[in-house]
């Protein structure tokens, strides 16, 4: 007799981003599907993203017959199921508060050059179906799939609670011989975070792994809010409770918006600088093409038609802020 495993996905996540993603000028957004493909084809997130599932989440796959798959665009994650009347039952059974966390790293030192993300000190980007106690409304869930919304400072949590999600993080997954901030905040019970001691500690436990790249956290339950769940429960029969995976299965889409700057061309040897009128997209394919005429700050040098207009590269960014204005500008240089 024939025997076979069968695995089938319970959710996915794409991580996309438009300074790779798009075509010059022509936003992958607005892209039709075959062209998509295309760009897809030739894209791994894996060369400016890390994704890691928590200790406590990687207990819980092994536990539930659960295992996660990276592809070049996201991460499925699929559960051992045998087929009953046309639906796919989890063989082990999953509770309605069982959750999966993700913590996403940047592994490319120009990220923040080319990517365009609010950044806030105390403060993580949260990506969840459930809406944390401690944030007010309206709360941005994780966008799905068929969202065209991109990451900003929507998705980032208050700066209580980061604390309280990372308080928790460190509980269930820390090793006080390897984490300091855990054996520091031992004492500590939930109860107690608002206190300026533990409200110190865990801004520095947070700041310690955004040294190492932390940029936010993916938080998926079982059941969530507004329907957004993972699994549907069949409680019909008290006796013999059962989990059943959604079809189609849920998709959620992380997109990062590409930086956009003013581009600033530099001829040392005329001892000439040219600034674009308006900011421009940083992307690593494609060309975008500068009409000095329409595109450059005049008044435009009488020789104007011997200079080149190349594209910048992500490395070479300035900032600077007008003392009368207090606007920041973000600069790309471009030696010509």
């Amino acid at each position: 007799m024939a025997f076979s495993i069968l695995y089938k996905e319970m959710f996915q996540v794409q991580l996309h981003h438009s300074y790779f993603l798009d075509n010059g000028s022509i936003s992958f957004t607005s892209m039709n599907n075959e062209e998509k493909v295309i760009r897809l084809n030739k894209y791994v997130f894996k060369d400016f993203l890390k994704v890691v599932p928590t200790t406590a989440t990687q207990k819980v796959f092994r536990d539930h017959k659960i295992i996660m798959k990276e592809g070049t665009d996201g991460f499925i994650v699929l559960n051992k199921v045998v087929e009953e009347n046309d639906d796919y039952k989890s063989t082990i059974f999953l509770d309605d508060n069982l959750g999966f966390t993700f913590l996403i790293y940047n592994n490319d030192y120009l990220f923040d050059n080319y990517t365009e993300l609010p950044k806030e000190k105390n403060r993580l980007y949260y990506f969840s179906n459930i809406k944390p106690s401690t944030e007010s409304d309206p709360y941005t869930y994780i966008p799905l799939n068929s969202s065209n919304d991109l990451i900003d400072q929507d998705y980032l949590l208050s700066e209580e609670g980061s604390q309280a999600i990372w308080y928790n993080i460190l509980q269930e997954n820390g090793d006080a011989s390897t984490n300091p901030y855990l054996e520091l905040l031992a004492e500590v019970e939930e109860g107690d975070l608002a206190t300026d001691e533990a409200k110190h500690l865990l801004n520095q436990a947070i700041q310690s792994e955004k040294s190492k790249g932390l940029l936010g956290i993916i938080k998926l339950h079982t059941i969530g809010d507004n329907s957004m769940d993972l699994i549907t429960i069949d409680n019909s029969d008290p006796n013999d409770v059962k989990n059943y995976l959604l079809d189609p299965s849920p998709s959620y889409k992380l997109h990062f918006d590409n930086r956009k700057t003013i581009w600033k061309y530099i001829n040392k040897s005329d001892d000439e600088e040219l600034e674009t009128s308006s900011v421009q997209p940083l992307t690593k394919n494609g060309f975008i093409e500068i009409d000095p005429d329409a595109d450059i700050v005049p008044p435009l040098p009488s020789d104007i038609e011997k200079y080149t207009f190349p594209n910048p590269t992500a490395d070479l960014i300035k900032q600077t802020t007008d003392v009368n204005t207090n606007i920041t500008t973000t600069y790309s240089e471009i030696f010509i």
